[in-house]
């Protein structure tokens, strides 16, 4: 995360060189940023979300825990099969995913960074990838994923269809949530331990800039999934 360093000094070298008043500092109009939608419960914001999910053209599937393989299965299957992408990551065991490989071809991201080409390849390959989110936002049925030596920047845009794995204690009202939990983290932990990049993902890719027709699929996976787990 970026950090402003030697702003009064470098303001008041601005002010000088322009020959201008001092700058007065930025006051947000409003406190929207650490209020919005925050009177919701969780099924208010849920619901809030599944009404967003729609406009970003992803699916919403709501299942348990003890159901999620089952749910996970299916989809597969509805998507057209494997191969299927998982990332390397402990959460698959805490929550019990398990993919019969009798059925479908399973691939990992590899944790090495000598693989990164390899992995790539099995991304392009991939016709299904599923990963955790982090966050889901429900201002805008965004889902956000912090890539990691597990699950690289590719995992998430190179496969066809992409399932986004939600427990439902990580829907949260807005964008400012995930942004402030990952400058908290960015100040706590060395560089090296938090994630290359940080991805907002709001449904499957579209692009609007075609003669302003709006695309969607056009790049990236074809379909996203979001799939919240109700339970824990």
């Amino acid at each position: 995360m970026s950090r402003i360093e030697n702003r009064a000094a470098f303001l008041k070298t601005l002010t000088e060189k322009l020959g201008e008043r001092e700058f007065v500092p930025y006051k947000p109009i409003s406190n929207l940023p650490e209020t919005h939608l925050a009177d919701k419960s969780t099924a208010e914001l849920l619901a809030i979300a599944k009404a967003r999910t729609e406009k970003v053209s992803a699916i919403m599937v709501e299942t348990t825990q003890a159901n999620l393989n089952q749910t996970i299965a299916e989809l597969i299957e509805k998507c057209g099969g494997g191969p299927v992408l998982l990332p390397t990551d402990p959460q698959l065991a805490e929550y019990g995913v398990a993919i019969d490989e009798t059925k479908q071809q399973v691939d990992y991201w590899q944790p090495d960074a000598t693989l990164r080409q390899q992995n790539i390849q099995t991304a392009q390959a991939a016709n299904v990838a599923l990963a955790f989110a982090k966050f889901f936002l429900a201002e805008s049925a965004t889902v956000v994923v912090e890539s990691s030596a597990g699950q690289g920047r590719s995992f998430h845009f190179l496969p066809t269809h992409y399932l986004s794995l939600i427990p439902l204690s990580r829907l949260v009202p807005r964008t400012s949530q995930a942004a402030a939990y990952f400058a908290q983290k960015a100040g706590e932990l060395e560089a090296e331990e938090n994630g290359s990049a940080y991805h907002f993902i709001s449904g499957p890719s579209n692009s609007g800039d075609i003669e302003m027709q709006l695309v969607v699929g056009l790049h990236g996976p074809l379909e996203v999934y979001y799939v919240v787990i109700t339970n824990r």
